[in-house]
């Protein structure tokens, strides 16, 4: 007898309230509306985040309730206006809709769909249907639906938004997990993280997302996969995958992240969180390697809790971000991971642990709990015909049976006189932090061996020189030459130095490149780490300094140390410029501007049209706001507390500005609304973790992109809930801008020299030398942009 246009009376599993089993209860499934289907369904995976949906610590979870969104199905009926769908396809419901229309959809950088614009975690969207009604009823009360799938009942209602049809002849049993957790993972590694041929990956959680993500860094071609459990009868299974090396946290005495960054030479290049653990998380982004490392976030954190960070991570060139359905388009992707599996491009049926009837539904979550299973499968259908199983748990409902099955630098002479002698001259010097510089004489040993002595010319004064000065730096070490934003001429090389001569027009780098190191070689990071460890320490790359004064050893800074009339630095650490160059005017391209400027134009990538928010309107942040602009983007909103930073800032290109304090919502609320759901890009140019945290919630869902560009006092962190980033958003830092530094400067020195960026702008006040604390006071009163000491 037909059931078209009828209620439908059928089994369902229903969660009465949190924290209790689930109940096999009859439901009335009523007839599908405008725009829906109602499916058949055939079998049905059991998620961790089922299990989320009914933890007692899930405060948005919304009871009575009928979970399940891993599911397999056949079309029963369709909705008016349905076209797409006829009874009798074969279909997978879809917790991440495709409406095909909405911005999300029509955007390449994301995932999301507009029909689940107001999802406010993984799992609290969609719980009734778009009309804003139910379609379940049991005992005379409306029941919810979860995820707009609701696939733990034998008839449910989906929109028609929320489905794909798939190709006939696929095992149900087997593509249901295609609805969530093997997409999910494999996507993570394909789509999110963007996995490269001969990369090495660490997947923490060999659950079935994590034996997915496993699965797809193997398919993207990674040479080593780390696969990292509690659980050590995880590791065959993640073996046979294409894990390469297993490790349990437990069997080591020193924190994962130390034992994958040693066994990996460094650390890995991507790393992969398949467990919901905030603490895994900051583990799994530390494991990662300096410069380009990328860590992805796929298990869902429950409780508001907040990843804990340090901003230094991110501006050390890692990456975070998450991923939402492993970045599929649902409907043009899913029919096409169906196809891979029939084709047998990976394995399906070894995510599948047991079989059991729909009845057994609690024993299939604590199979989950007591981590004996990958994945629950529950198969609703009578009539259905099982394949062979090997791993997952699958619940089977037959009429009278249970089944269980356990599945070059060249070379050569210098090109020019070598040095001689010491030199005297003037300098300032930190004697101890939180005291005022001392301007004292000071001997300035010659260069030795692929070194070089600078005339410095100019020097401005950075709130890096304030940081250091204050004592909050851990690196620093007193007494030292701070200043690190100069300009001079070389007066003599060392041994061994070919492509500089004395009388060349030079800025000193504190961002070295060696052009040998793989750093320098990898076109993804600027950090080449050759002179690393001695420049931390203030010392030259032997290990010792080249300045005294008074019988003392003063160290060096950030190798550089421009806060002195004559310094050496390596000569990886010069780059040589237009002599026409006014000195007193591109020292600044030392750091600031091209932080500023470079977080725009190389970390951030900010695209004609788009809309961006400055944190900070500094030297620093006024150079982001002129790469906005030379960028392209349509609408840059400058954010500071001082109003009088407002005319420069749209001087410089800032379409408006707006002070947090004239507002009595967060900042970032204030911006999600004034730009539509959020801005693009968004840049932090303070230091401060809060305005870190408000620098990426302001962000848009989907494709927001956040950077750090201010450096936090030592031992802070940033948070912010995982959410945030498995909803679209990435959180990224920079570190000079992202220039290779020695090929880059001369370039940037040739754009201000052609007018197409500013700097002259920047200068406010120019002093003599002797006046730097001066200068640090106009600087800590909010005076100055930049202040220039000139000798």
């Amino acid at each position: 007898m037909s059931t078209v246009g009828k209620v439908i009376k059928c089994k369902a599993a229903i969660a009465w309230e949190a924290g209790n089993p689930f109940s096999i209860e009859e439901v009335e499934v009523a007839p599908p509306k405008e725009h829906e289907i109602r499916v058949k369904i055939v079998a049905t995976g059991v998620c961790r985040s089922d299990a989320h949906a009914v933890s007692p610590s899930f405060k948005e979870g919304l009871f009575p309730v009928i979970l399940g969104h891993e599911g397999a199905g056949i079309v029963e009926s369709t909705g008016p206006g349905v076209t797409r769908f006829k009874p009798g396809d074969k279909v997978i419901p879809l917790y991440v809709p495709q409406c095909g229309q909405c911005k999300f959809c029509l955007s390449p950088k994301t995932n999301l769909c507009e029909k689940i614009s107001k999802i406010k975690t993984a799992i609290s969207d969609q719980d009734l249907m778009p009309d804003g009604t139910s379609r379940f009823t049991c005992k005379g009360k409306q029941i919810y639906h979860f995820m707009g799938t609701s696939t733990f009942s034998e008839y449910t209602v989906v929109a028609e938004t929320s489905l794909v049809k798939i190709d006939d002849a696929a095992p149900l049993d087997k593509v249901c997990l295609i609805g969530c957790g093997f997409s999910t993972g494999y996507g993570a590694s394909l789509n999110t993280a963007k996995v490269e041929p001969g990369s090495t990956c660490a997947v923490f959680g060999l659950g079935g997302v994590g034996l997915s993500a496993v699965m797809g860094c193997k398919a993207a071609g990674a040479s080593r996969i780390f696969a990292i459990d509690i659980n050590k009868d995880k590791f065959s299974l993640a073996k046979e995958l294409g894990a390469t090396d297993c490790l349990n946290p437990q069997d080591f005495k020193k924190p994962i992240q130390e034992v994958i960054t040693e066994m990996s030479n460094g650390g890995v290049d991507f790393a992969i969180e398949c467990i919901g653990n905030v603490a895994v998380m900051k583990a799994a982004l530390e494991c990662t390697t300096v410069g380009w490392g990328t860590c992805t976030i796929v298990g869902v954190a429950l409780g508001g809790q907040s990843i804990p960070v340090s901003p230094m991570q991110l501006i050390m060139g890692k990456k975070m971000n998450a991923t939402f359905f492993g970045g599929w388009k649902s409907v043009d992707s899913i029919p096409k991971l169906v196809s891979d599996y029939m084709a047998k491009k990976f394995s399906l049926d070894a995510l599948v642990t047991y079989t059991l009837p729909f009845d057994k539904i609690n024993d299939a979550f604590d199979l989950m709990y007591e981590g004996k299973s990958n994945r629950t499968v529950l198969v609703l259908c009578q009539e259905f015909s099982f394949h062979s199983i090997s791993v997952g748990i699958i619940l089977q409902k037959t009429s009278n049976s249970l089944r269980v099955t356990k599945g070059a630098r060249v070379a050569g002479a210098a090109a020019g006189p070598m040095a001689s002698g010491v030199i005297k001259c003037k300098a300032a010097v930190a004697w101890e932090a939180g005291k005022p510089l001392s301007i004292e004489e000071v001997e300035v040993a010659p260069p030795k061996a692929h070194e070089v002595r600078i005339k410095v010319v100019a020097t401005a004064v950075c709130h890096t020189d304030a940081y250091t000065l204050s004592g909050a730096d851990p690196e620093g070490c007193f007494p030292v030459i701070l200043g690190h934003e100069g300009a001079g001429i070389v007066e003599s090389v060392g041994e061994g130095v070919t492509k500089l001569k004395p009388g060349d027009t030079v800025i000193p780098l504190y961002v070295p490149q060696c052009g040998e190191c793989k750093f320098c070689l990898n076109p993804k990071t600027n950090l080449c780490q050759k002179i690393r460890v001695t420049q931390g320490k203030g010392l030259m790359p032997d290990g010792t300094s080249r300045f005294t004064c008074k019988g003392k050893q003063i160290y060096h800074f950030m190798g550089t140390s421009t806060f002195s009339e004559y310094t050496i630095v390596a000569d990886i650490s010069v780059a040589k410029i237009d002599a026409a160059a006014p000195l007193d005017k591109v020292c600044l391209l030392g750091c600031g501007i091209s932080t500023g400027y470079g977080a725009v134009i190389n970390t951030a990538k900010v695209e004609p049209g788009s809309t961006c928010a400055v944190f900070g309107l500094g030297g620093v942040g006024l150079a982001v706001i002129m790469g906005c602009k030379v960028a392209g983007a349509s609408r840059i909103i400058g954010v500071d507390l001082n109003k009088d930073k407002f005319a420069k800032a749209k001087e410089f290109g800032a379409t408006e500005c707006i002070n947090p304090q004239d507002f009595k919502k967060p900042i970032q609320e204030v911006l999600v609304e004034l730009t539509d759901g959020g801005v693009d890009y968004s840049f932090e140019c303070i230091g401060n973790v809060g305005v870190m945290r408000a620098a990426l919630e302001s962000c848009h869902k989907g494709w927001g992109v956040s950077v750090i560009v201010g450096v936090a006092a030592a031992g802070q962190e940033i948070s912010t809930r995982p959410f945030q980033l498995v909803t679209g958003r990435t959180w990224k830092g920079t570190a000079f801008g992202g220039w290779k530094s020695v090929e880059s400067v001369p370039k940037l020195v040739a754009e201000y020299m052609s007018k197409k960026i500013k700097v002259d702008e920047f200068v406010t006040h120019t002093l003599p030398f002797d006046k730097i604390n001066e200068a640090f006071e106009l600087m800590h009163a909010g005076k100055s942009i930049r202040s220039v000491l000139k000798f």
